[in-house]
């Protein structure tokens, strides 16, 4: 594949992410007791600025009580690990608010992660946003992915044994076909690297996948 390919391919999958994707909050302050903020206070700070009735209010009413199961509605909040996961049925589909954070070496940031994830197309769809948290003034603010570089469909193809025809399809997918291929993102509750597969598993065979890895290097990450 060639350079202007890729490029062009990349070009026409942002194009067609939903506008969704785009709206966010800018920047919220962190309040919490003690010396530094847990993975709920930031999930408080982040929720609070979201709409009464939005999916991220219901998320955090139900994560301040702890973790619980009822049916498909789950919800995890691991604080050792500064980690929390909501996940409910709406109407036809699965949502899901996951959340968690990394100590920046500087020592003076954290970095903390929102990935938003829905199944209104069939298959698991992720928005995934980052925040540094800055230690003296207390406030999120919403920055660029910290990617070495942004992920693409191809990363998830094993180009060692997909056949020709598999990779023609991922770079020939039209607009509304072109979502399938995206990365779907996983936030880390053990360990720092995001990972990321196929947003539809049966996109193309399974022997032709293969996991993405974000690689944590203490202040953003090496795609992988």
């Amino acid at each position: 594949m060639t350079f202007l390919k890729k490029t062009l391919f990349s070009v026409l999958v942002l194009i067609a992410m939903p506008a969704i994707a785009f709206a966010q909050i800018e920047s919220c302050t962190v309040t919490f007791n003690g010396s530094e903020p847990s993975i709920i206070d930031f999930a408080r700070a982040y929720c609070s600025e979201c709409d009464n009735d939005s999916f991220e209010r219901i998320a955090l009413a139900t994560l301040t009580k702890g973790n619980s199961k009822n049916g498909k509605t789950e919800c995890i909040v691991d604080s050792k690990n500064g980690y929390v996961k909501y996940t409910a049925p709406v109407y036809d589909e699965l949502q899901s608010l996951e959340m968690c954070y990394w100590n920046c070496d500087n020592k003076n940031e954290k970095l903390v992660a929102v990935n938003s994830i829905t199944t209104s197309m069939g298959f698991d769809e992720s928005f995934l946003y980052f925040y540094r948290y800055n230690v003296k003034n207390k406030t999120m603010t919403l920055i660029e992915p910290p990617f070495s570089r942004d992920p693409d469909p191809l990363d998830l193809v094993d180009q060692d044994k997909a056949d020709r025809k598999t990779i023609e399809d991922i770079l020939g997918a039209n607009s509304e076909d072109s979502n399938r291929f995206m990365p779907c993102f996983s936030l880390p509750r053990n360990g720092k690297d995001i990972t990321y597969h196929m947003a539809d598993p049966d996109a193309i065979p399974k022997q032709f996948q293969r996991e993405g890895r974000l690689i944590w290097n203490g202040s953003g990450f090496n795609t992988k």
